[in-house]
């Protein structure tokens, strides 16, 4: 479930307490299913399911595919970062609830499908190699998720408090960095090392190689 921020204390405790889920295409605003025009057009609710619930507050912000809406009265209304900023209302942290989901702009078929390969062929060859790479991954999108939020905070103590925040994750994303990357090229060397045994093996056995092909070949012309 994700938590819209907003009031602190005893006064937001004595708000009443809203909810927002989105399932199967349609979204739920305190149990209530909102109609298709009380949505934007161009919202593509396909694959997303999440849930929220806020406290205490006039004018809450989602963000859904990497847009802003406004949760209004009549249903959710676009919005951008600026009127976020200017208007001070509440943003639901993270973006995302779980079991959303998500993909950045460059992150394409084609890579992630490239990714999953090459994190499945580290999973079958060193198991803490793996695990530190999902870890480095996890590490960014908290990163990009608290990046996000600090865009839309106003100017003031909480803001430079999380800026804080994300400068210490970031140097520790650094060193996690670096660590696997030398780890990564360990990986490489021991495998270049194994194809130059098996090129020396080769080498050494030319003779007996041709003459097995030679065979090979000789035979399966006769069976034709």
């Amino acid at each position: 479930m994700g938590l819209l921020w907003g009031l602190n204390g005893p006064v937001a405790s004595a708000q009443p307490s809203h909810t927002l889920h989105i399932r199967d295409g349609t979204v739920y605003v305190d149990g209530r299913p909102l109609a298709d025009d009380q949505l934007p057009d161009s919202l593509d609710l396909r694959g997303v399911h999440a849930r929220y619930r806020f406290l205490g507050i006039q004018r809450p912000v989602l963000e859904l595919n990497g847009r802003l809406f406004a949760v209004e009265a009549d249903g959710l209304t676009p919005t951008t970062e600026q009127e976020v900023r200017e208007e001070r209302r509440s943003v639901v942290l993270g973006g995302w609830a779980p079991g959303t989901s998500r993909r950045s702009a460059s992150d394409t078929p084609a890579s992630g499908a490239e990714q999953g390969r090459y994190l499945n062929e580290i999973q079958r060859s060193s198991r803490t190699l793996y695990k530190r790479l999902l870890r480095e991954r996890r590490m960014e999108r908290t990163a990009r998720d608290l990046a996000h939020e600090i865009r839309l905070m106003p100017e003031g103590p909480e803001r430079t408090t999380r800026i804080d925040t994300l400068r210490a994750m970031l140097a520790d994303i650094f060193a996690l960095k670096q660590a696997n990357r030398r780890r990564e090229i360990q990986r490489l060397q021991r495998q270049i090392r194994t194809l130059q045994r098996n090129l020396q093996r080769r080498a050494q056995m030319r003779d007996r190689m041709i003459a097995r092909h030679l065979r090979r070949l000789i035979d399966s012309t006769r069976t034709r």
